[in-house]
């Protein structure tokens, strides 16, 4: 099963990573996964949820992550809220083992008509998760078609780069 990657203490694969300083890389079916899920929420009125799956890698600039996909279950959510269903967490696990991805690399959100920020609740729920560890928190807003990229140091918010890469 995948792990977060803050638990993740193994030697990472070394691979070069394509555009010097970037953090993350998300495959387009990623990207793909995140906005749809999210206008799904939209039509329903509704924040949505869902881990983003992939790999950690390391060059000569130290380590990065690779996203290759995303896992969600059923979500209790409102328009301005959202966690997932205690009921699916099961649901959520085959999700992950079905993915493929070797690592929790981040976890991604929709502010439908809020913009794309993190919220106090938003950095508390990343910092549990992560820690001060490499996870990425991907907002989007489906109401106008955006999405950013988020870190977070310190318990402060810090906007990440992100390179978009073909699958």
């Amino acid at each position: 099963m995948p792990k977060v990657i803050s638990s993740e203490k193994s030697e990472r694969r070394y691979r070069k990573r394509s555009v010097r300083g970037v953090p993350l890389f998300v495959g387009e079916g990623a990207i793909s996964q995140m906005a749809n899920h999210a206008d799904l929420g939209l039509a329903e009125g509704k924040e949505v949820l869902g881990l983003i799956l992939g790999e950690i890698c390391r060059d000569e600039e130290g380590e990065y992550s690779v996203a290759s996909g995303t896992a969600t279950a059923g979500l209790d959510a409102t328009g301005v809220s959202v966690r997932f269903d205690q009921d699916s967490l099961e649901d959520l696990f085959a999700s992950i083992d079905e993915s493929g991805g070797d690592a929790v690399i981040g976890w991604y959100h929709s502010h439908p008509g809020f913009g794309c920020y993190l919220s106090d609740v938003d950095v508390k729920t990343h910092s549990g998760i992560f820690g001060e560890g490499m996870g990425f928190a991907v907002v989007l807003d489906p109401s106008d078609g955006t999405l950013m990229v988020f870190t977070v140091e310190n318990g402060e918010t810090k906007v990440a780069q992100m390179v978009v890469s073909e699958d």
